[in-house]
């Protein structure tokens, strides 16, 4: 699961808090979790997330937070974390090679 939100004041948007309550309270049969976001000038929707997700004991591929409109650099590091996410896919059998 990768949760992704832009930044509303100093947490994710208000969906997202919304979806990420559910997914913690009914704890789905996930293995791994991600958190991409963006921020202007609050950069703790990241925090807010991992603190909403408690529950799920799963594997965190390292989230990424973006200051403003993502850079050419931040495009590679989203490309590492969708290489990291099917690497995991392989190693536990999801998508054969």
């Amino acid at each position: 699961m990768v949760i992704a939100s832009p930044t509303v004041l100093i947490g994710p948007h208000p969906s997202v808090v919304h979806a990420t309550y559910l997914t913690n309270a009914l704890k789905p049969k996930l293995k791994l979790i991600s958190i991409m976001g963006s921020y202007g000038w609050g950069g703790k929707m990241v925090d807010f997330i991992i603190n909403m997700i408690s529950n799920l004991k799963i594997e965190m591929i390292s989230p990424l937070n973006i200051k403003g409109f993502p850079k050419e650099e931040d495009y590679k590091k989203i490309d590492a974390i969708a290489d990291e996410i099917l690497s995991k896919h392989i190693e536990f059998g999801i998508i054969k090679k």
